[in-house]
């Protein structure tokens, strides 16, 4: 009669629940970064994303400060 080999495990219940809870954790961080690179292009097709201060419409519109502005025109 012949005995079958029974493979140690060590630990094997505590190790895989960490595997299995940050495998979890790591889907999880990958489905908020799709759901925020969505966002992010949806806002931008839309027209209200990131509007940076040079791109507004320059109107050529020259006025004068008040008397105690630190500067003359604006």
């Amino acid at each position: 009669m012949r005995m079958r080999p029974v493979p140690l495990q060590f630990g094997g219940g505590l190790l895989e629940s960490v595997a299995q809870a940050a495998a979890i954790a790591a889907s999880l961080v990958l489905v908020l970064m799709v759901v925020a690179l969505g966002t992010y292009a949806y806002k931008q097709l839309r027209g209200g994303g990131v509007e940076w201060p040079d791109e507004e419409p320059d109107d050529g519109e020259v006025r004068h400060g008040d008397s105690d502005d630190e500067w003359k025109y604006y």
